[in-house]
């Protein structure tokens, strides 16, 4: 309910934390999301890139974020790092699309 569908393509729910104003739900991408240039070659995980929260929900006076964490990807024995990029919320705004519009619905 609390999680847009098109996040549980590519991420998957690791924890949910409740804060005295806020809950924050992890999102981690599966680890089948290898990037794109690195398709048929070996890779290993090397590590994850920094965290982005994005505004979701507000209810009953706590906001509830989405944690994204992307996984990041190098060939065996290279040095290069990558990782995929995802169109998930507003540049600028860290709100899902969804909730977006719904601010915009009810604000005019």
């Amino acid at each position: 309910m609390f999680i847009p569908v098109e996040y549980l393509k590519d991420f998957e729910p690791n924890s949910i934390e409740e804060k005295a104003d806020e809950w924050v739900i992890e999102l981690i991408e599966k680890p089948d999301r290898v990037p794109a240039a690195l398709h048929g070659k070996e890779v290993v995980l090397d590590g994850y890139c920094n965290e982005v929260d994005v505004l979701t929900h507000a209810f009953s006076l706590k906001k509830i974020y989405l944690r994204l964490v992307r996984r990041r990807w190098k060939e065996k024995g290279g040095g290069k790092h990558y990782s995929n990029e995802y169109d998930l919320h507003i540049p600028g705004m860290k709100t899902t699309r969804e909730f977006r519009d719904f601010l915009k619905e009810i604000g005019g």
